[in-house]
């Protein structure tokens, strides 16, 4: 691998990392405290805290008015201009993330409320989506730049499980404004032209509902996550116990599927991962699950139950030999 002797002399010499990096953390530090950006940063955390979008003048006319949001962005250019092309091997100590055809920015945060810049690149033309994925978050965008065309998506119900999707083209440029009602609204690019440049203003909810992803042509849902930052981290977690065999973790995913408190979706993966590693246990715990009323996963722990008793006779025994546990 060929390496620059730039950044072979960054590598090796802490000095100069810090000699690098300082400008830019100092110009990121200057831009954070003027006036505006200030009372900018306010508003987000009121707005995070619940407070309507209408009633943040300053973060409402940024991300509803081009000329607006193009000088803020003109001038965080440059404030950090300067330090970049003096220390090119510095970086700018904000979230951002690269990908092809897509760069992201996240410019400030507080809570789960975001403002970001993203940069959209020509890739070609992208294949008609099969599936909408509608996540809990409210999302407001504007198009500083550019032009891309895309499809939006509005669920408007769901009926007997299926959802009733409604698909429109939308071409995207320069001062557009759109905005995204949590859960029921999301859009696809299918083709940049050049490039596209938009700020976009995001909140997730403290406890966010699952992403649903949806086959398009018929609203059958395909694929649910837990939207829980946390909830995600232990999935996986009790993901991992399992495939390892880890018998000894059973007593921790009895008590976390009994845990109202926790992630439905999570709690259930805990009940399946129980009956995995201790049958025996895995059939009580389902017991006690579907012996409460007020659970929103004791009737999918009924139903499993019923359905593994009539399956099977060696479980249908276990059922019965399961101890009477008191409801809680």
């Amino acid at each position: 691998m060929q390496i620059h002797p730039d950044i072979a002399a960054l590598r090796s010499d802490p000095t100069l990392q810090r000699h690098a990096q300082t400008p830019m953390t100092q110009a990121v530090a200057e831009w954070q405290s003027r006036s505006d950006v200030i009372t900018l940063a306010q508003e987000l955390a009121a707005y995070d805290a619940g407070d309507h979008l209408c009633s943040c003048h300053t973060l409402s006319g940024l991300i509803g008015n081009h000329e607006v949001a193009s000088r803020f962005i003109a001038d965080w250019c440059d404030a950090l201009l300067t330090p970049m092309m003096a220390q090119p091997l510095g970086q700018v100590p904000l979230r951002h993330n690269v990908a092809p055809g897509l760069a992201t920015l996240q410019l400030m945060n507080t809570g789960g409320t975001a403002l970001s810049l993203f940069v959209y690149s020509e890739l070609g033309s992208i294949a008609e989506p099969q599936s909408a994925v509608f996540a809990d978050r409210e999302a407001h965008e504007i198009v500083l730049a550019g032009r891309a065309h895309g499809v939006q998506h509005q669920l408007t119900e769901i009926h007997s499980g299926r959802a009733h999707i409604v698909s429109s083209s939308r071409t995207y440029e320069a001062g557009n404004c759109v905005s995204q009602s949590a859960g029921v609204q999301t859009r696809d690019f299918l083709k940049v032209e050049g490039s596209m440049l938009l700020l976009q203003l995001t909140r997730v909810p403290a406890k966010p509902e699952p992403s649903r992803e949806y086959l398009l042509p018929d609203g059958t849902l395909i694929h649910q996550v837990s939207a829980n930052k946390r909830a995600s981290q232990h999935f996986m977690a009790v993901d991992v116990l399992g495939a390892m065999e880890r018998g000894d973790a059973v007593p921790v995913m009895r008590e976390l599927a009994l845990s109202l408190g926790d992630d439905a979706d999570l709690r259930w993966e805990a009940v399946r991962q129980t009956l995995a590693l201790d049958a025996a246990q895995g059939m009580a715990l389902l017991g006690r699950l579907s012996a409460r009323l007020d659970d929103p996963i004791a009737q999918p722990a009924a139903s499993l139950m019923q359905s593994l008793i009539a399956a099977n006779a060696r479980l249908a025994d276990l059922a019965k030999e399961a101890e009477p546990c008191p409801v809680s």
